[in-house]
């Protein structure tokens, strides 16, 4: 049997409604969130008994929870990197690589749990629903059991980091500049990154040329422009697909009060901001193509990606309204374009492996 309850901001049950940790058979399912982020913010949740809360197959739960879509964000620098070492035979210590790869690995876990943990708090994830894993508003797990999750793999990451440290003492400025990113990012409640306007320049930095780098010297080899400048194009690309998503939520996000660089914007500079940063990814891919890759493939890549794009700049340029199916469509349109930008990435680097 199910009951709904609201409770406001200032009830002295309302965090531990969220938390999930009001009680030890049931699960507060937040169903509607009114007045998010502000001291009069109401809350109504549908508590439900443990056995009652529909749960998909383990796998499935894990997968979704632990965002392994994600992981792609991180395993694609680091392939493009040991490609490129490999492909130099300059890569010196395989079991550094390893032990690095596992870090990394560990390190954005935590930091998409903790993610997950704090925008729930916050009320995105209960706000916009296609935000986050969904994980904590469908029952599955608690938000509390979401923050420690997160602090035992950031441990654990901070375990792989200490003998890389002491093989390579050159690590330290990396690992000192991406932990007090990921503090400032991750841990502060208020105003994180996420919250900023130009903030997302926080992800390039940590997915882009700080995790190329840093992924190099831990292979045994000394850091270099062409990792710097590889980190720095593929961070360009992931943040065509985080300025993506969040033209795609502009409107919720806009009326719930969450602040980027997007819905700072509006619906008509925001367009033009996010095919403008797809047509100057074609650019930097080219001219780094052109430096480091060779002629033939930074050519052949920017013909293809080109031709792509049309239908996507097209729909970009003629969308009239933040709302509605065209908004979606937009979206998948544009994460296609990033899946074939991807793809043929990997292709390249198996054709450099296998030639």
């Amino acid at each position: 049997m199910s009951e709904l309850i609201t409770l406001s901001k200032k009830d002295a049950q309302f965090e531990s409604y969220l938390l999930g940790t009001f009680s030890k058979t049931h699960r507060a399912l937040p169903q509607q969130t009114l007045n998010v982020n502000s001291a009069s913010e109401l809350v109504t949740f549908r508590v439900l008994p443990l056995n009652e809360i529909t749960k998909p197959s383990f796998w499935a739960k894990m997968s979704q929870i632990y965002k392994v879509r994600t992981f792609l964000l991180i395993f694609l620098p680091l392939f493009l990197i040991l490609t490129k070492n490999i492909d130099d035979q300059t890569m010196q210590d395989p079991v550094t690589t390893a032990i690095a790869t596992i870090g990394v690995l560990l390190a954005f876990i935590s930091i998409n749990l903790r993610n997950d943990y704090m925008d729930h708090m916050k009320g995105v994830d209960r706000v916009l629903e296609r935000s986050g894993s969904r994980a904590i508003q469908n029952g599955w797990i608690t938000a509390a059991q979401v923050k420690h999750l997160s602090s035992f793999f950031l441990f654990m990451a901070l375990v792989c980091a200490v003998p890389l440290l002491f093989a390579f003492p050159q690590l330290a400025g990396i690992f000192a500049v991406s932990l007090v990113v990921g503090l400032w990012a991750q841990f502060k409640k208020q105003n994180s990154f996420k919250y900023r306007i130009g903030g997302e320049f926080a992800l390039f930095v940590m997915l882009g040329p700080l995790l190329t780098v840093g992924f190099q010297i831990a292979m045994g080899v000394p850091g270099d422009v062409e990792a710097f400048w590889l980190g720095c194009v593929w961070g360009w690309l992931v943040l065509f697909v985080v300025h993506l998503r969040n033209f795609m939520n502009i409107f919720p996000s806009s009326q719930a009060g969450f602040t980027n660089t997007v819905n700072w914007l509006g619906f008509d500079k925001a367009r033009r901001l996010i095919a403008g940063w797809w047509i100057l990814f074609l650019v930097f891919n080219l001219t780094y193509h052109l430096t480091y890759a060779g002629f033939y493939w930074g050519v052949y890549l920017t013909v293809v990606l080109a031709f792509a794009s049309v239908g996507f700049i097209y729909k970009l340029k003629n969308i009239s309204s933040p709302v509605g199916s065209e908004m979606r469509k937009v979206f998948r349109s544009g994460f296609y374009l990033f899946l074939i930008a991807i793809g043929m990435w990997v292709f390249e680097c198996l054709w450099y492996l296998l030639r």
